[in-house]
């Protein structure tokens, strides 16, 4: 958490004070002179809203989010995606309205130098400013999402911390005096942090003396892996879940305040985009039936709340429609206007008449097609979990997982999917759907929609 709060006070500093440089070198530029206090006061006003609406568009397109290692192998396109959005909204504001900078050159010359300093900033300055120094670290967990956290910790320069050791149930299970061996190895090395599943048997067992040390010979900080886990991934270990684990944060995450404000929200924002979309209506239909002359709609049915069954409208983006156990190995094909309504969304628009009647909200995990949810639910330990909660337009899962499964059936994907489901489940607010529908602009703005 540390790590995080500072990556982003660093971030945010830096994108200011290229906001101000740019600025300063923009007047320099073009009026061949240091600007006086008089230039600065009649540019500061205009420039300033021009920064708060860029760093929000940082913010809704995540690149003041975790810099995983999987984030960092994105930066560069996201960035030069986000730049192209602020570019379009700075014309908008200052060419299009009359929000007035004058002249309009400068406005061009600051959004040239702005986009070279800040490319500067994120890609090759901000980087020296990683931890430099690391502690030594353990981790005493087992399977995959163990691997998985290892990885991203030790390949990514972001952390304060490298694990030296995994210490899983096979090691401790095979490895003679074996607690003597793990404390040998706590002092030898000078572990700092210790990183474990305190739910597993073998982990229990070892507790007591750990906790001797810590408290008697060494310094060092004990870390729940569950905690850590989801800290760093936005999504629960689904490998390591036990039954106590849903006792804890299923049975207490009804919410009677939240839940009606959710549903006001709903309702209004509904009722609001209901009207531009009957607009928008009439060219989209002209559209689709150009193409194959075929139906505008397709109703289909869902997996609701409590495992209720629901049916939810959309417009039609494939040459058919799968119902039962079709969707089980479909052989549709999007149509070449259903590519576009899918990656824009607006095949989703029908979807505001299921909000109205309160079978979905705008945000909670997206509701599965029931032949399918009952594959997962035989396959795939705790899925029904995800139905505890209303289904919605869009997901934690859809902004942050870029593979979600995609027609038929796929256990590894949707076990993937369902640990973002759950972590939503345990962490669901009003701040969290607000974050939820800032990115889900984002993502179809930048056309990378799932």
């Amino acid at each position: 958490m540390e790590e995080r709060v500072r990556e982003l006070l660093i971030l945010i500093s830096g994108d200011c004070a290229v906001f101000i440089v740019s600025l300063y070198l923009t007047l320099t530029l073009r009026y061949l002179a240091w600007p006086d206090s008089g230039l600065l006061q009649a540019h500061m006003g205009p420039f300033f809203i021009l920064a708060i609406v860029w760093i929000f568009v940082f913010y809704i397109v995540g690149l003041y989010g975790k810099h995983t290692a999987f984030l960092k192998k994105m930066l560069l396109r996201r960035m030069i995606h986000t730049q192209i959005i602020n570019v379009l909204i700075a014309l908008f504001l200052f060419v299009v309205l009359p929000f007035g900078i004058a002249p309009k050159t400068n406005l061009f010359i600051y959004l040239l130098i702005s986009l070279g300093l800040l490319s500067v900033w994120r890609l090759r300055i901000f980087p020296y400013f990683s931890v430099k120094t690391r502690h030594k670290a353990i981790i005493i967990a087992d399977g995959a999402e163990a691997i998985e956290l290892v990885d991203e910790i030790n390949n990514n320069d972001r952390y304060s911390y490298s694990f030296v050791r995994i210490v899983d149930k096979k090691t401790a299970s095979e490895t003679e005096n074996f607690e003597h061996k793990l404390l040998t190895l706590i002092e030898r090395e000078n572990i700092k942090i210790i990183v474990a599943d305190p739910s597993s048997p073998y982990t229990e067992n070892i507790l007591p003396s750990i906790f001797d040390l810590a408290f008697l010979k060494f310094e060092f900080v004990f870390l729940d892996f569950y905690k850590v886990y989801e800290e760093t991934f936005d999504k629960v270990p689904y490998g390591a879940l036990r039954y106590d684990w849903f006792i804890a944060n299923v049975s207490q995450s009804k919410n009677l305040i939240y839940n009606f404000t959710k549903r006001v929200i709903d309702i209004v924002f509904a009722i609001i985009l209901l009207l531009p979309s009957a607009v928008l209506f009439p060219f989209v239909a002209l559209a689709i039936k150009l193409e194959d002359k075929g139906a505008l709609f397709y109703t289909t049915e869902r997996v609701g709340q409590y495992n209720r069954p629901i049916h939810i409208y959309k417009l039609r983006t494939k040459n058919g429609s799968d119902t039962g156990d079709a969707a089980l190995a479909s052989t549709l094909v999007d149509t070449k206007v259903g590519v576009f309504l899918r990656k824009t969304r607006i095949d989703e628009l029908p979807q505001l008449i299921n909000v109205l009647r309160g079978d979905l909200s705008f945000i909670g995990p997206r509701p599965e097609m029931p032949a399918l949810a009952q594959v997962y639910s035989e396959k795939v330990r705790y899925y029904n979990a995800r139905h505890f909660i209303k289904p919605g337009l869009s997901g934690w899962a859809q902004i942050n997982n870029y593979d979600v499964p995609r027609g038929g059936v796929d256990v590894a994907r949707t076990i993937e999917k369902l640990s973002y489901d759950l972590f939503y489940l345990k962490r669901h607010s009003l701040v969290l759907d607000m974050q939820i529908a800032a990115k889900t602009i984002a993502t179809i703005l930048m056309r990378t929609g799932t």
